[in-house]
């Protein structure tokens, strides 16, 4: 089985919980579309947790890049991006590790990949793409390298892709994302705002899920998605 999850955000209480309530077996895939860290208490758990299960593969998220960018550049406007993003906590546990540890984290984190293609039917990505760019793009180069030319929006688009025909005219895929919480959405669309939030399936275009149900939001929680059958599971 495959399933998918989205930002975690430091909730390894919510993960471990989710990984027992879908009894993830060592034949199964869980996918985490990236933003493991930043605003819960626990995120450098969250990673080393990741770390230690094969089954558990993470994307690349916004996140995961500010850090990136903020400890690996040594940069102060990156270190200030990152630290108005709620990395307190992040931050903090990752200075208590020893020299070592913090390698393997930062060269674990640089391998995380920007996207993923799932049985040639679903794309899954941290916040989106960027049709207008494919579009472009897709004239010069493969799909795939097409993808990789936009990193930058596959980890911060919002508005034009939550509005946009998705991949309609590109394979077809099915886009699974995160990025942008439920209640967020909600007011992008001007969407009805329900609770408990719901994972949130594109009824115009029918070809993009929201996995993103606000876990560090209030009234938020964890989604799961299994692709096989398109069940959902939620973690309070």
């Amino acid at each position: 089985m495959i399933y998918v999850v989205s930002d975690i955000h430091g909730r390894l209480d919510r993960l471990k919980k989710l990984v027992e309530v879908i009894n993830l077996k060592i034949s199964d895939t869980l996918y985490i579309l990236g933003d493991m860290i930043d605003r819960g208490n626990d995120s450098i758990g969250v990673i080393k947790y990741v770390m230690n299960h094969n089954n558990i593969i993470s994307l690349m998220g916004n996140h995961e890049r500010m850090m990136l960018d903020a400890l690996n550049l040594n940069d102060k406007y990156e270190m200030n991006h990152w630290d108005i993003n709620g990395n307190d906590k992040t931050k903090e546990d990752f200075y208590k590790l020893n020299k070592l540890e913090q390698n393997k984290i930062l060269d674990y984190l640089n391998s995380l990949e920007y996207f993923k293609i799932i049985n040639n039917k679903f794309l899954l990505v941290h916040a989106g793409i960027d049709i207008s760019l494919l579009k472009l793009d897709i004239e010069f180069m493969d799909f795939e390298n097409a993808l990789y030319a936009q990193a930058h929006e596959l980890l911060w688009i919002r508005d034009e892709f939550l509005k946009s025909e998705g991949l309609k005219n590109y394979n077809n895929y099915t886009i699974i994302f995160g990025h942008t919480p439920r209640p967020s959405l909600n007011r992008r669309l001007k969407l009805t705002s329900e609770l408990p939030y719901k994972i949130w399936y594109d009824e115009v275009y029918k070809n993009k899920i929201c996995i993103d149900t606000g876990n560090c939001c209030d009234h938020g929680r964890m989604a799961c998605l299994r692709l096989d059958d398109l069940k959902e599971f939620y973690v309070e």
